[in-house]
């Protein structure tokens, strides 16, 4: 650029500064123009004050204490002997041995979600785990889990003659592990 538009350009960018800074104060108004809010901020409420003994505090306690100790459940103790129960059983990698009934596989999560309605309203204690493959995803019934195998097997029976439908027994998985070691 040419000396001359630079020493212009310079002049006008002070100038537009000195503008902005000094036309506000110039052209603000008058004291009386400007506008007065009025501030409408409540009186704080008055609070009644009253003396309170310790006594009457406590007898107020105790009654609540009372009423509510009437609403709790007794404790019952649970007196089975335990020690003939079998421990849970542990795999390879340290994790419980439960065992569950497969009752159905689906690739539509509609009929899925009707076994599983059917399972329960004859009180079987369902679920369903969902996956994709190759093929599409697919939508697995469920019935348990137990750590007894053998109980499951009753269960299985009572099934296959209530509804009809036969199971598989399979290990229960916490996680998917079937890549791992004892999965």
């Amino acid at each position: 650029m040419e000396e001359r538009l630079k020493k212009r350009l310079v002049g006008s960018v002070i100038f537009i500064s000195l503008a902005i800074i000094f036309f506000p104060l110039i052209f603000d108004g008058n004291e009386r123009e400007r506008v007065e809010f009025d501030r409408d901020i409540p009186e704080p409420p008055r609070v009644n004050m009253r003396e309170v003994s310790l006594e009457e505090i406590e007898k107020k306690v105790s009654a609540i204490e009372n009423t509510s100790a009437l609403k709790l459940p007794l404790e019952v103790a649970d007196e089975k002997d335990y020690s003939n129960e079998p421990d849970f059983q542990l795999d390879k990698n340290g994790l419980p041995v439960n065992w569950t009934i497969q009752v159905g596989s689906f690739q539509e999560k509609g009929n899925a979600i009707r076994l599983r309605a059917r399972l329960r309203e004859n009180n079987f204690k369902s679920y369903i785990l969902s996956g994709k493959s190759s093929t599409g995803d697919w939508y697995r019934v469920f019935v348990g889990p137990l750590s007894s195998r053998s109980a499951l097997k009753a269960i299985k029976l009572d099934i296959e003659k209530k509804l009809k439908v036969s199971g598989n027994i399979v290990r229960h998985r916490i996680e998917q592990d079937s890549e791992q070691l004892g999965g």
